[in-house]
């Protein structure tokens, strides 16, 4: 029981020391082009909660967070450079005031996200026009 617990505790270890490295090529990856995988809209959800209480706290901070805070607020299994990438666009639209229709005060409706999370991303921008849309779009299709 004790080896098994010693294994499971350097297996995080491991992990924790992995993750920056694995973050930076990532997105090194993405500044080349590579395509950004669908993440959870939960992860997206809590990340920008988290970066909303950061920003409440700390004036002038903008929500900025640790990556070790990043993992707490997020799944498991989440992938935290797609869900941070993700999420940087989608604060970018929200800072901008693009995002009004489905803001009230500082949290988004459920349908924000969940387009965040799934629409088809090359890179390290996201076209706004195209996220807008399939906003809309999506928006549409939900019965009131």
């Amino acid at each position: 029981m004790a080896l098994k617990f010693l294994q499971l505790v350097t297996q995080m270890e491991n992990k924790q020391l992995d993750r920056p490295a694995s973050f930076r090529g990532f997105i090194k990856a993405a500044e080349e082009g590579a395509a950004i995988p669908p993440v959870d809209e939960h992860d997206l959800r809590s990340l920008h909660e988290l970066c909303v209480e950061r920003a409440k706290r700390y004036c002038g901070k903008d929500g900025v967070v640790t990556l070790e805070a990043m993992a707490r607020a997020c799944s498991p299994s989440a992938d935290l450079p797609a869900v941070w990438l993700r999420h940087t666009q989608l604060r970018s639209l929200y800072r901008h005031g693009l995002l009004a229709e489905w803001q009230h005060g500082t949290a988004l409706d459920d349908v924000v996200f969940r387009v965040a999370a799934t629409i088809p991303m090359n890179g390290v921008k996201l076209d706004k026009e195209v996220f807008l849309r399939h906003l809309r779009d999506a928006t549409a299709a939900v019965p009131r």
